[in-house]
């Protein structure tokens, strides 16, 4: 959407009456106003629903296709090696990753994923992980929050604010207001 901020300017028109004809008064006034949303200029014809069908299968498939790349890289530990890391059993990874305890993400084929990274150098995922969980909703976004930088945490990664007892809670605040880490569709 976009948003347009600017000035109104009124005119009231009033009739007066003279001594030989009627003469209007012309009244100024100017107020701000505030932001209005205003609809979104699209150029072009709009997609017919086969060529939106299609335009949205084939951004599916992208996406599809990104995440196979992410989890199939060298970062991403199987459910037996995070839990061989962290010296538990495969359920219980499973379980804490069902509590939101740990970050878990499920692709087409590859099965469940888990990030590395999660793990810090105490051996223990981010105690915010929970938090973010319910504050984002999906596992993804969880991921998207915790890998991208924000400007609000100066410019700093999610998992870096969140590791941090001097930010975590600016930054489980920054979660729980969303963005675009958030679902698709938030």
């Amino acid at each position: 959407m976009v948003m347009r901020t600017g000035r109104v300017l009124t005119l009231d028109l009033k009739p007066t009456v003279g001594r030989s004809s009627t003469r209007f008064l012309l009244v100024k006034s100017k107020r701000v106003v505030a932001a209005q949303p205003q609809p979104a200029q699209h150029e072009g014809e709009p997609l017919t629903p086969a060529a939106a069908r299609a335009a949205l299968k084939r951004a599916y498939s992208r996406g599809a296709a990104a995440a196979a790349e992410l989890l199939s890289g060298p970062d991403m530990l199987s459910s037996d090696a995070l839990a061989e890391r962290l010296g538990l059993s495969r359920e219980a990874v499973h379980q804490k990753r069902r509590r939101g305890e740990l970050l878990g993400l499920e692709g087409a084929k590859r099965g469940m994923r888990f990030p590395a990274w999660q793990i810090g150098p105490n051996g223990r995922p981010p105690a915010a992980l929970p938090a973010l969980h319910e504050a984002l909703g999906e596992p993804w976004a969880v991921y998207r929050f915790l890998r991208q930088r924000h400007p609000e945490l100066g410019m700093r990664t999610g998992l870096e604010a969140v590791t941090d007892p001097r930010q975590a809670a600016e930054a489980l605040a920054l979660a729980r207001r969303g963005g675009d880490f958030g679902p698709a569709g938030a």
